[in-house]
């Protein structure tokens, strides 16, 4: 089915399909009316050819312009009364008993009637909109260009980070921070024009030199400053009352005003032990105030110099570092000039042009258009910024067009989870099926968007996907623009709002207060027309969700007071695809919350305090992604039934009505993909009513392992052994695996794990067979391993396995006499595509000959090698010794980060009593999982 776009509408969907099921028969109207719709059809077919044409155009006249909103705005309405008369009618119902069906007739009659009004009211519309369109002969507008890309998945690039942050200017940030001994606070202002990359500069400093502070913190202030939020976020990363004790290091990001400088710099005190602060902003008056009480001083970001921006420019162009063509240096030269030195309209540029032909005329006509092209408003030296975002825009898809003007929704600097993001996109309709599996093509939307460089990377996974993404604030600016001049969303986000459009089609509140009293009026008002209510603040009020009859995306993640009585009547809004509820009060659910029949994702992760799902959840036939509290019960009967259910979150096995048919139902999901479980057995004291629930679920997920599943994770020792202890075991698509429980040793039946990407693992024993087996695995990118047992003999890393691997995190946490080193180390050619290298350890595996041992110097892709005491704190005679270590190690000339976390005990007596009593809860710890083991084995005999 077609989507709906912030151009057309929801013309293709009704197209497609709804207009078709009602005049196939499948849905009884009242006699004549089937013609209606016929002709209703017919036209917008006509007109739909030519609303594509005109969402593709940069400029229309009053004319075209105002045709185009009233068809759009009249495709919704269409849709909302087809979609209500589907609803409150249902099916004909062929295989209903002839009373019934009677019955059922005479009871819709009136709803019948009611349709029948509408619908030959919107006839009536569809006619004058087709006389305008033939008396403006609007056939003659031509878009000025088509653009066709084909979505498609595209390896995601960090583009700017490293010439922004050159040494250079973080070497001169990071002495205005560090060099001298004042001890009183001080305060370093990076000042600037947006697009520079003050934030990225900042954030580097701030990962380089944080270590040295007792605590630290990042927050972003953003145009409207929400003073208690910002607070909250401090403390959500450091402890409450640590300001007034320990040294601090604090990011302030993004700050616009003078006066809200002065209210957040109240909040953080002066202790005079060397606490430092960083802050970014656009104006320079701020700048000079946040210095002007401290001993810093303010640092004003340029541009990149030419060389620089060559690079950058012509690396994202040809994805290499070769020159550029002949043919286009001069063209190449004025376009360069033009971007003034700003990374992002670098990036962004570069990034149209690396999918247009590489030929002069092209480059030319991009070139002539910065500029000169319409922009939104002038802003002195950030016209041409918006001129080249404003390119880039129009050079999208309808379809990315839709999804990008999606991301207004946000509250600006937020870090926004794709994931979330996917699954909002395709509850509003805006993925096109006719593009592949829905999640795949969410998925290549969000890739290009990225590669695009229209929003921006946050978080990238060891496989190169990105869990978190962001919109830079002149990007926001802009899509926030668009989507007043289409109507396409209204966002309160604490600046002045005197009106609202007349029928509200998606509404974001990011603000909390007394603005909240005029929203919440005109969303009851046009109800009838909401499609999306998101809420990302906490808020005082919130409508009555009763009857939103057109509603398909509903978050109310802001609202933690909301109590049962607020979501009692949410099975009203039948058209609902995504729902998330974020409170602590609410205790249950409705039993009406089976009729939302197109519900595609419930998330109630945080909604600690409900129980237990209503049994008609299993009604649910749409439902893809269910989230739930790791405390809330799930109900068995018939739970299999659900089988469009690809995600399974943070289930409780033994949290269920009844856990052994929730075992059962289970393995009949036929689609799940993903799923995260829980299971206590040992609570169990019935040995047979324990072996009989472990054999039916690790039977079940051995049958979903044979089918689609691709994320796993299990938080059960025995049943971890279990599920792969057979060599032979087949688990064909799986991809993602976690085993938080500690089992023996690697299970032998990993061995047949041919598509397993990432493994987190933790074993008490592991030898040189688990080690082969690990390296045997020809897809893992990313390994997490932790040991517990002092490993006997000294394993090597060869060069005949890990063909791929790009992370390994390795935790040793042995406390065991005569673990005295690490006793593993990496052979020359070993672990070729390595790039990051964590290793956690306890001090006694830190010799003094450690990265003489360790053999890193052979890792020639290592960026990063950290290394973390297990303890947190060593004694200052072990900490000598490793500085030792590190001068006269070879590790220290390659070219590569190196990050070591440790801290200091007052003397050596205090460490090694911290470590004795260590190795004394290890060894007990270890003697508790052996007696459970040979009791195991008493009971089995």
């Amino acid at each position: 089915m077609a989507a709906v776009s912030a151009g057309t509408g929801a013309m293709g969907s009704l197209l497609l399909g709804k207009l078709t099921a009602l005049i196939s028969g499948e849905y009884k109207l009242l006699k004549g009316l089937g013609k209606e719709i016929e002709f209703i059809e017919r036209e917008l077919s006509r007109m739909h050819l030519y609303l594509e044409e005109l969402a593709d155009m940069e400029k229309l006249d009053g004319l075209a312009k105002g045709w185009r909103d009233s068809v759009r705005d009249l495709s919704y309405d269409l849709e909302d009364c087809v979609d209500r008369f589907m609803d409150r009618l249902g099916s004909g119902g062929a295989k209903r008993k002839f009373m019934k069906r009677a019955a059922r007739q005479l009871k819709t009659l009136w709803t019948r009637h009611d349709i029948a009004t509408l619908i030959k009211d919107l006839k009536a519309r569809v006619i004058e909109e087709s006389e305008r369109h033939d008396r403006y002969k609007l056939e003659s507008y031509t878009p000025k260009r088509t653009v066709e890309i084909d979505p498609q998945i595209i390896v995601l690039h960090e583009e700017a980070r490293g010439l922004v942050a050159t040494d250079g200017p973080m070497e001169h940030i990071t002495n205005l921070l560090t060099v001298g001994k004042e001890k009183e606070l001080k305060v370093v202002a990076i000042f600037g024009s947006g697009g520079l990359g003050k934030t990225t500069l900042a954030m580097e400093v701030f990962r380089k030199i944080k270590g040295k502070f007792e605590c630290q913190a990042f927050v972003s202030v953003s145009r409207t400053l929400d003073l208690e939020k910002i607070l909250k976020d401090i403390l959500s990363q450091i402890d409450k009352d640590i300001l007034t004790r320990k040294s601090y290091f604090i990011l302030i990001d993004d700050v616009w005003k003078e006066q809200d400088w002065k209210f957040v710099k109240a909040a953080f005190p002066d202790s005079n032990n060397g606490s430092r602060i960083i802050a970014t902003t656009r104006i320079t008056c701020v700048a000079n105030l946040c210095c002007s009480n401290s001993a810093g001083q303010p640092y004003r970001m340029v541009p990149l110099d030419d060389v620089d921006s060559r690079r950058l420019f012509f690396k994202r162009i040809f994805l290499s570092e070769v020159p550029c063509p002949a043919d286009l240096e001069e063209v190449s030269t004025r376009i360069l000039k033009k971007c003034g030195g700003l990374p992002l309209a670098l990036i962004t540029l570069a990034s149209l042009l690396a999918n247009k032909a590489h030929n002069k005329d092209e480059w030319e006509r991009l070139q002539d258009s910065i500029g000169t092209s319409s922009s939104l408003e002038t802003d002195g030296n950030l016209k041409v910024m918006k001129d080249i975002l404003l390119l880039s825009y129009w050079d999208l898809p309808q379809h990315l067009k839709t999804c990008l003007l999606y991301l207004c929704i946000y509250p600006e600097d937020s870090k926004i989870k794709c994931e979330e993001l996917k699954w909002k996109w395709t509850a509003e309709g805006f993925i096109d099926t006719q593009r592949g599996r829905l999640d795949q093509a969410a998925e290549n939307c969000f890739n290009e968007l990225v590669n695009r460089n229209m929003i921006q990377a946050v978080d990238v996974g060891y496989d190169g996907s990105v869990k978190y993404c962001r919109v830079h604030d002149i990007v926001l600016d802009l899509i926030i623009s668009l989507s007043d001049e289409e109507n396409f969303a209204s966002v309160l986000n604490g600046r002045i709002c005197n009106s609202f459009p007349r029928k509200i089609r998606r509404l974001s509140m990011h603000s909390s207060g007394k603005e909240h009293k005029g929203p919440v009026a005109a969303i009851v008002e046009t109800k009838l027309h909401v499609r999306s209510v998101n809420f990302f603040t906490p808020v005082k009020q919130i409508p009555r969700f009763v009857d939103f009859h057109a509603l398909r995306v509903l978050d109310l993640q802001g609202c933690i007071w909301l109590e049962n009585k607020h979501v009692k009547n949410i099975g009203s809004s039948r058209q609902l695809r995504y729902l998330r509820i974020e409170s602590r009060e609410i205790t249950e659910l409705p039993e009406e919350i089976g009729k939302l029949q197109h519900l595609e994702t419930l998330d109630l992760r945080r909604c600690h305090s409900v129980l237990r799902l209503p049994s008609t959840v299993v009604q649910l036939q749409k439902l893809v992604h269910l989230v739930v509290s790791p405390k809330t019960r799930l109900p068995s009967v018939e739970f299999g039934s659900m089988q469009a259910l690809e995600d399974l979150a943070k289930l409780n096995i033994w949290n269920t009505d009844n856990p052994i048919r929730f075992a059962e139902e289970l393995g009949h999901l036929e689609e799940l993909r993903r799923l995260h479980i829980f299971v206590s057995v040992e609570s169990i004291k019935d040995y047979a009513t324990r072996e009989r629930l472990m054999g039916i679920l690790v039977s079940s997920v051995s049958e979903l392992g044979k089918r689609n599943l691709r994320y796993l994770h299990i938080d059960e020792r025995e049943m971890c052994e279990r599920l792969f202890w057979d060599p032979c075991c087949t688990y064909p698509n799986l991809q993602d695996l976690t085993l938080s429980s500690c089992v023996e040793m690697v299970p032998k039946g990993m061995a047949s794990l041919k598509s397993l990407v990432k493994l987190d693992i933790k074993v008490f024993e592991f030898d040189k067979e688990g080690l082969h087996l690990l390296m045997g695995m020809p897809s893992l990118l990313h390994l997490e391993l932790e040991v517990s047992v002092a490993i006997k003999d000294k394993m090597t890393v060869c060069s005949n396995g890990f063909k791929l691997l790009k992370v390994f995190h390795y935790k040793y946490s042995c406390f065991v006499d005569g673990a005295d080193d690490l006793r593993l180390t990496f052979a020359a050619g070993s672990v070729p595509a390595i790039r990051r290298l964590r290793l956690q350890l306890s001090p006694m595996s830190v010799a003094s000959n450690f990265f003489a041992e360790l053999g890193v110097e052979h890792l020639s892709s290592l960026a990063l090698l950290q290394l973390k005491i297990d303890s947190s704190k060593v004694a200052p005679g072990w900490y000598n010794a490793l500085e030792s270590s590190m001068e006269k190690a070879s590790v220290l000339r390659l070219n590569h980060k190196l990050k070591i976390s440790v801290g200091m005990f007052k003397d050596d007596k205090e460490w090694e009593e911290v470590v004795a009593e260590k190795r004394k809860k290890k060894e007990e710890a270890r003697e508790k999982l052996a007696e459970a083991g040979r009791k195991t084995r008493r009971q089995e005999e």
